[in-house]
């Protein structure tokens, strides 16, 4: 029984399987275990944890989606830090203020 589509579009699950077979011959990754680490809980921190996705990548045991995502949530994370940073410094400040009013 002929079709009106092409061989890949009238049989859309041999063309997802097909799709599926290039996808897995064209991973150029090497499998490894998952690591779990620590979450930064400095800049510091974050520049090592970045530094070494970046070593990953190149290295191709890390894809650079998932490098990507990384980049973003660590850019998160230091503006947290410095909103942090800054709402510790303020309420030394409001503090300090606070103590000197209480002398005078």
């Amino acid at each position: 029984m002929g079709t009106e589509f092409c061989a890949l579009h009238g049989d859309p699950e041999r063309a997802a399987a097909l799709g599926r077979m290039g996808g897995r011959r064209n991973r150029h990754y090497v499998d490894t275990e998952p690591i779990n680490i620590t979450p930064p809980s400095t800049a510091e921190d974050v520049k090592n944890v970045l530094g070494q996705a970046m070593a990953d990548v190149r290295a191709k045991k890390l894809e650079p989606r998932t490098a990507t995502a990384l980049t973003y949530m660590a850019r998160v994370l230091l503006e947290a830090f410095e909103t942090t940073d800054l709402q510790k410094r303020l309420e030394r400040l409001e503090q300090e203020v606070r103590t000197k009013a209480d002398k005078a």
